[in-house]
Protein backbone atom coordinates (compact mmCIF):
# COMPACT_ATOMS: atom_id res chain seq x y z
CA UNK A 1 0.00 0.00 0.00
CA UNK A 2 1.53 3.29 -1.07
CA UNK A 3 1.67 6.30 1.19
CA UNK A 4 1.17 9.94 0.26
CA UNK A 5 2.84 12.44 2.55
CA UNK A 6 3.22 9.75 5.22
CA UNK A 7 -0.43 8.78 5.02
CA UNK A 8 -2.10 5.74 3.48
CA UNK A 9 -4.57 6.38 0.73
CA UNK A 10 -7.97 4.82 1.42
CA UNK A 11 -11.13 4.93 -0.63
CA UNK A 12 -14.45 5.00 1.22
CA UNK A 13 -18.01 5.20 0.01
CA UNK A 14 -20.28 7.62 1.84
CA UNK A 15 -24.00 8.18 1.68
CA UNK A 16 -24.79 11.54 0.02
CA UNK A 17 -26.10 12.95 3.32
CA UNK A 18 -22.95 11.84 5.15
CA UNK A 19 -20.74 13.59 2.61
CA UNK A 20 -22.89 16.71 2.76
CA UNK A 21 -22.63 16.86 6.56
CA UNK A 22 -18.87 16.23 6.48
CA UNK A 23 -18.40 18.97 3.88
CA UNK A 24 -20.43 21.39 6.03
CA UNK A 25 -18.36 20.58 9.12
CA UNK A 26 -15.13 20.91 7.15
CA UNK A 27 -16.19 24.30 5.74
CA UNK A 28 -17.18 25.60 9.20
CA UNK A 29 -13.87 24.52 10.68
CA UNK A 30 -11.74 25.53 7.70
CA UNK A 31 -10.49 21.97 7.26
CA UNK A 32 -10.62 19.39 4.48
CA UNK A 33 -13.14 16.57 4.47
CA UNK A 34 -10.17 14.17 4.62
CA UNK A 35 -8.91 15.78 7.83
CA UNK A 36 -12.39 15.63 9.39
CA UNK A 37 -12.61 11.92 8.51
CA UNK A 38 -9.11 11.25 9.92
CA UNK A 39 -10.05 13.03 13.16
CA UNK A 40 -13.29 11.03 13.39
CA UNK A 41 -11.41 7.77 12.81
CA UNK A 42 -8.84 8.72 15.47
CA UNK A 43 -11.64 9.39 17.98
CA UNK A 44 -13.31 6.09 17.10
CA UNK A 45 -10.08 4.15 17.53
CA UNK A 46 -9.45 5.75 20.94
CA UNK A 47 -13.03 4.97 22.00
CA UNK A 48 -12.65 1.35 20.92
CA UNK A 49 -9.34 0.97 22.77
CA UNK A 50 -10.82 2.60 25.88
CA UNK A 51 -13.82 0.29 25.71
CA UNK A 52 -11.57 -2.75 25.30
CA UNK A 53 -9.43 -1.63 28.26
CA UNK A 54 -12.54 -1.20 30.42
CA UNK A 55 -13.76 -4.66 29.43
CA UNK A 56 -10.39 -6.13 30.41
CA UNK A 57 -10.59 -4.36 33.79
CA UNK A 58 -14.10 -5.66 34.40
CA UNK A 59 -13.13 -9.23 33.50
CA UNK A 60 -10.07 -8.98 35.77
CA UNK A 61 -12.28 -7.83 38.67
CA UNK A 62 -14.74 -10.65 37.99
CA UNK A 63 -11.87 -13.14 38.05
CA UNK A 64 -10.61 -11.67 41.36
CA UNK A 65 -14.10 -11.98 42.88
CA UNK A 66 -14.40 -15.53 41.60
CA UNK A 67 -11.04 -16.47 43.11
CA UNK A 68 -11.97 -14.82 46.43
CA UNK A 69 -15.25 -16.76 46.55
CA UNK A 70 -13.46 -20.02 45.79
CA UNK A 71 -10.93 -19.29 48.51
CA UNK A 72 -13.70 -18.60 51.07
CA UNK A 73 -15.40 -21.84 50.06
CA UNK A 74 -12.19 -23.87 50.36
CA UNK A 75 -11.89 -24.32 46.61
CA UNK A 76 -15.42 -25.69 46.26
CA UNK A 77 -17.24 -23.98 43.36
CA UNK A 78 -20.73 -22.57 43.76
CA UNK A 79 -23.19 -24.87 42.08
CA UNK A 80 -26.44 -23.20 41.12
CA UNK A 81 -29.47 -24.58 39.40
CA UNK A 82 -30.25 -21.45 37.41
CA UNK A 83 -33.63 -22.72 36.25
CA UNK A 84 -34.69 -23.38 39.84
CA UNK A 85 -33.29 -20.01 40.92
CA UNK A 86 -35.34 -18.24 38.23
CA UNK A 87 -38.48 -20.10 39.31
CA UNK A 88 -37.84 -19.12 42.92
CA UNK A 89 -37.34 -15.47 42.00
CA UNK A 90 -40.53 -15.46 39.92
CA UNK A 91 -42.51 -17.04 42.74
CA UNK A 92 -41.20 -14.47 45.23
CA UNK A 93 -42.10 -11.62 42.88
CA UNK A 94 -45.58 -13.05 42.24
CA UNK A 95 -46.13 -13.27 46.00
CA UNK A 96 -45.00 -9.64 46.43
CA UNK A 97 -47.36 -8.48 43.68
CA UNK A 98 -50.23 -10.53 45.10
CA UNK A 99 -49.68 -9.07 48.58
CA UNK A 100 -49.54 -5.55 47.16
CA UNK A 101 -52.71 -6.17 45.15
CA UNK A 102 -54.54 -7.51 48.20
CA UNK A 103 -53.39 -4.49 50.19
CA UNK A 104 -54.82 -2.15 47.57
CA UNK A 105 -58.11 -4.03 47.56
CA UNK A 106 -58.41 -3.82 51.33
CA UNK A 107 -57.78 -0.08 51.28
CA UNK A 108 -60.46 0.37 48.64
CA UNK A 109 -63.14 -1.23 50.86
Amino acid sequence: MATVGGKYRAQILLEPEQHKKLAEIAARQGKSVSLIVREAVAQYVVAQETSRDKQKEVFARIKQHHEAILKRRGGKPVELDTVELIHQMREERENELLAASEGLQERGR
